[in-house]
């Protein structure tokens, strides 16, 4: 957990409100249905977040590519619904590399 802690006396500008008029711009939320949209078989967002969170937290940077492997080594297996479950964890972490996944599973069939 971080915690913000200004020196004793100073005024911070990370705690002073924007005058009105003025506002800092929002951070755009981009896991909506339409960019992110949910396999048939998959549970709901929340179940596909937490677990891209807990690959996250295991693999750190390289999460996304391991979720790419599983994706493969279930393809392997024959198990398309597993596969497509990891391909949607990694579409989470990473949209390019599960767009490029994916591309590269449409060509070898």
């Amino acid at each position: 957990m971080l915690r913000f802690a200004p020196a004793y006396g100073i005024v911070s500008p990370c705690l002073v409100r924007p005058a009105t008029g003025w506002l800092l711009p929002r951070a755009a939320n981009d896991n909506t249905r339409a960019v992110m949209p949910l396999i048939d078989n998959a549970p709901a967002g929340d179940a596909l977040l937490g677990a891209a969170l807990r690959l996250f937290a295991a693999h750190g940077l390289s999460a996304a590519a391991r979720a790419c492997e599983e994706a493969a080594d279930a393809e392997r297996r024959g198990d398309s619904t597993l596969a497509a479950w990891w391909i949607e964890v990694c579409r989470t972490l990473d949209r390019g590399m599960a767009r490029e996944f994916s591309r590269r599973r449409a060509h070898r069939r």
